[in-house]
């Protein structure tokens, strides 16, 4: 976890580059809940990372409908950020002990630093300054003109734990039990099951999409390839200009040499560069719609008869391809190894705590004193 918050928070200087600086007498209070003050500047904080979303999404953000609903976003944001930051103080949650505090200021200090090597290459292209110009005097007025410093980092390494310590707060203890993690492996799987077991195109299209599978079809092969760089109009032309390689290849494999050091020799297919697909290869199924029809013919063809068998040539518009039958995919439900156990029991995690969050927010809300200037 704390790997990840040195990560995102590296870049909180270079966004608040897209965010308006105030002087004084220009950042007049907005709302005041519970006795304290919301600043126009925090509220044109969130309201700008609103905007960009709503954008991002193609909206029209300038509509006067659209705008006052991000309006009501940002200031409802703000509000519920200053509720819990108050109830965090009231729990405590913001003594996270001199160790902690320690990791805080170090990595606040690394944070701030790559942020203004960060921000200053930036200004540098933009201003079209020559490389190695000293751009940290720069980076820094900009900086100062925000009211951002590496206290400002430290502030937010703070503000991460005392969350984390806020949830375990709203949780309880051993919140996570095994038996829950249990229970959300086989609803996940259950689930998963009844929509992909009979259903490939389905099953390919969700993982495609990025989304949570955890029931593989039975039938799928891992397939690795040397594709080949050929000329001519059509595969038949395709196939006769590189001949010679394919019957030099087929000879290599019929003495023994492995399919993967040939990849590397005669293959062009970019995929093999990380080595780590060596052991994946493409997972192709009989019914799969993702593959090209001569891509699955040749997978499953009668050469391709058990693992460490290879096929005929056959040629597409990439080039010649020479498929190679690695191993079969299990398949069923995904494995409960350790580190999906992991996975599983931080996602858990995440919906209990927002659920809890959110729960108490309600309750905050109920007894708050909010008075908008």
């Amino acid at each position: 976890m704390m790997k990840k918050l040195t990560c995102a928070l590296c870049l909180l200087l270079v966004l608040l580059m897209a965010l308006p600086a105030f002087a004084e007498t220009e950042n007049p209070v907005v709302a005041t809940v519970n006795g304290e003050e919301i600043l126009y500047s925090e509220y044109t904080a969130i309201e700008s990372i609103y905007l960009y979303q709503y954008q991002a999404m193609g909206l029209d953000v300038y509509d006067n409908a659209t705008y006052a609903y991000v309006q009501d976003l940002a200031m409802t944001h703000v509000i519920e950020q200053k509720l819990v930051e108050q109830d965090m103080r009231a729990q405590g949650c913001f003594d996270v002990g001199a160790e902690n505090e320690a990791w805080c200021v170090e990595q606040g200090h690394l944070a701030w630093e790559n942020a203004l090597a960060d921000v200053g290459e930036m200004m540098r292209q933009t201003l079209d300054l020559p490389e190695g110009t000293d751009m940290r005097g720069y980076a820094l007025s900009y900086a100062d003109g925000l009211g951002v410093n590496e206290q400002t980092y430290v502030d937010e390494f703070r503000m991460q734990l005392a969350q984390v310590n806020y949830y375990d707060w709203l949780l309880g203890e051993n919140a996570i039990t095994d038996e829950a993690v249990q229970a959300a492996y086989e609803a996940r799987v259950s689930a998963s099951r009844e929509m992909y077991a009979e259903d490939v195109a389905a099953f390919e299209a969700a993982v495609s999409g990025g989304s949570e599978v955890w029931f593989v079809p039975e039938g799928y092969r891992r397939v690795l390839q040397i594709l080949l760089p050929a000329q001519g109009e059509d595969d038949a032309s395709r196939l006769a200009s590189v001949q010679a390689t394919v019957e030099e290849i087929n000879a290599r494999l019929e003495g023994g040499e492995a399919f993967s050091a040939l990849i590397a020799e005669y293959g062009t297919d970019a995929n093999f560069a990380n080595e780590s697909f060596y052991e994946v290869g493409y997972q192709v199924h009989r019914e799969s719609a993702v593959w090209e029809d001569a891509f699955v013919a040749a997978a499953f063809s009668e050469k391709m008869a058990a693992p460490g068998c290879w096929s005929e040539p056959f040629a597409s518009d990439l080039g010649v391809h020479i498929l190679y039958y690695l191993s079969d995919v299990p398949g069923g439900a995904l494995e409960m190894t350790e580190e999906v156990r992991d996975a599983l029991s931080y996602v858990l995690y995440t919906e209990m705590s927002q659920a809890a969050l959110a729960e108490r927010i309600n309750v905050l809300a109920e007894s708050a004193e909010i008075v908008f200037h």
